[in-house]
């Protein structure tokens, strides 16, 4: 199973938690869309398989694209790829662009799965955050997608936002649920280096929400998103049977996956590739025949921080016997003795061979992870 990634680098409005590489400057998107192309022709060999099993846009803002310009890319991918009959196809949206006639004409693409960026539902929220829509704006897109055929839609949502509420977080949720949606993504608030709001925490102008209130809104979010009959299988992300982000979950199965547009990200399972993070010069190389990205060959201790660092997030857990079988027996003894504490403190169980966090363990899973890493001695 193959993927492709396209990161869309425009925004309309800048939202201030984001640290993405985006622009608001739309001037160049005409331009961008043929660098994208020609990234495709220049890429076309860099994945081993023939066949792509799913194509995602994300950003940035893929929907400042239109309809027919995100087939077109698609028709692009088809020159050099089989595109599964049962490929799935993901865009990224901000709720004010799913018009009724964007949504028309995008019901005439391939696109089969939206993932809509709603991230609250109460407005004062959402000016905080500087999005373009309101609540209720955000509720009547999923229910207009819907009603044009839209059967497989995920929807983003933020805690841990300065001033949430327990019962504002409780009712962002029950409106998630109430529109019978199929996936939801939901991240806890970062302060990132050199956005808006790292720069006003600094400034004392925001106040960080107490980790205990976090733990609390995380804790409701895994409790109802079950009792509503969503499976938690990856940190952020919960889905109802069968409706699994199979794009995302090729990054945690360390499957191969190309990436087009500048930052965008690729792996073939022996090196990562990552292109530069800049619109312009990003568009010039590609234009020129220079170097748009930079690349690091994986040696045997990457690999295996990599499979903790993508294993131990999803509900599949770290395969120990997989570790054993691809990295040998001291790391297999590694993660046996790193497990040890962790079972002991129940923020790790273990089943049928495979570690996996617990709740718990799921809200402190970056101090795990780096404490299973293996690094080498110099």
């Amino acid at each position: 199973m193959s993927g492709i990634y396209f990161h869309i680098p425009f925004c309309k409005q800048l939202c201030h938690y984001c640290a993405f590489h985006k622009s608001i400057s739309l001037q160049s998107t005409n331009d961008m869309l043929e660098c994208f192309k020609k990234e495709l022709e220049l890429r076309k060999d860099y994945l081993d398989q023939k066949s792509v099993s799913t194509i995602y846009f994300g950003g940035g803002t893929p929907s400042v694209y239109q309809p027919d310009q995100i087939q077109m890319l698609i028709d692009e991918c088809s020159k050099y790829w089989n595109i599964d009959a049962d490929a799935e196809i993901t865009l990224e949206a901000n709720p004010d662009d799913l018009k009724k006639k964007y949504l028309e004409q995008l019901g005439k693409s391939l696109v089969n799965r939206l993932s809509v960026g709603i991230q609250s539902f109460h407005d004062e929220d959402l000016i905080l955050m500087n999005r373009r829509h309101t609540g209720r704006e955000a509720y009547d897109t999923i229910k207009r997608a819907q009603d044009y055929g839209f059967d497989n839609i995920s929807v983003d949502q933020i805690y841990g936002v300065p001033g949430l509420s327990m019962e504002k977080w409780v009712e962002n949720l029950d409106l998630v649920y109430d529109l019978d949606i199929q996936h939801i993504s939901s991240y806890h608030l970062m302060f990132d280096p050199n956005t808006v709001f790292s720069k006003k925490l600094e400034k004392g102008q925001l106040v960080e929400l107490e980790e205990e209130e976090s733990f609390n809104q995380f804790k409701y979010l895994i409790d109802s998103a079950r009792q509503n009959g969503f499976t938690h299988y990856e940190i952020s992300n919960f889905c109802r049977d069968g409706y699994i982000s199979k794009h995302n979950s090729s990054y945690w199965k360390q499957k191969q996956y190309l990436g087009i547009g500048p930052s965008a990200h690729s792996y073939n399972l022996n090196e990562r590739e990552w292109n530069i993070a800049h619109n312009y010069k990003y568009m010039k190389a590609v234009q020129e025949g220079g170097e748009f990205s930079e690349k690091e060959d994986l040696n045997f201790f990457d690999r295996f921080n990599d499979l903790i660092l993508t294993s131990l997030r999803t509900y599949w857990g770290l395969d120990l016997s997989l570790v054993k079988e691809q990295f040998g027996d001291d790391l297999y003894r590694h993660c046996e003795k790193k497990a040890a504490k962790y079972i002991q403190s129940k923020h790790i169980r273990k089943e049928n061979n495979a570690l996996i966090l617990s709740d718990e363990g799921v809200f402190i899973s970056n101090d795990i992870m780096s404490d299973f890493f293996y690094i080498e001695e110099d």
